[in-house]
């Protein structure tokens, strides 16, 4: 009997961060699905959809030095970065994405 019981209780102790680890997931899905902002790169042109006008868009170097500013003027934008290689960080109000010029 003492057996099982500790048999058991070890399975739910390598059980229980399994457990927490997968609600950590789907939670941070949800943020990022309700912004509805899109963020990507084509070539060296950055392109945004939906972001609200009048909200700063940022383009950071890795260790966050600001490389280009801009007032975001309409919700479609092509904006070409003349940058060199490398991981840049994007930001539009408070969706923040990550970026790679190759």
């Amino acid at each position: 009997m003492k057996k099982s019981f500790t048999i058991i209780f070890l399975f739910f102790m390598f059980l229980a961060p399994v457990i927490a680890q997968k609600s950590e997931k789907t939670v941070s899905t949800v943020v990022t699905q309700e912004s509805g902002v899109t963020i990507y790169l084509k070539g060296k042109l950055l392109i945004v959809q939906n972001a609200t006008i009048g909200e700063k868009l940022n383009v950071l170097s890795i260790v966050g030095v600001r490389v280009y500013e801009k007032r975001v003027d309409s919700t479609y934008m092509e904006i070409p970065l003349e940058l060199p290689k490398g991981y840049y960080i994007v930001k539009v109000g408070t969706v923040v994405r990550k970026i790679a010029i190759k």
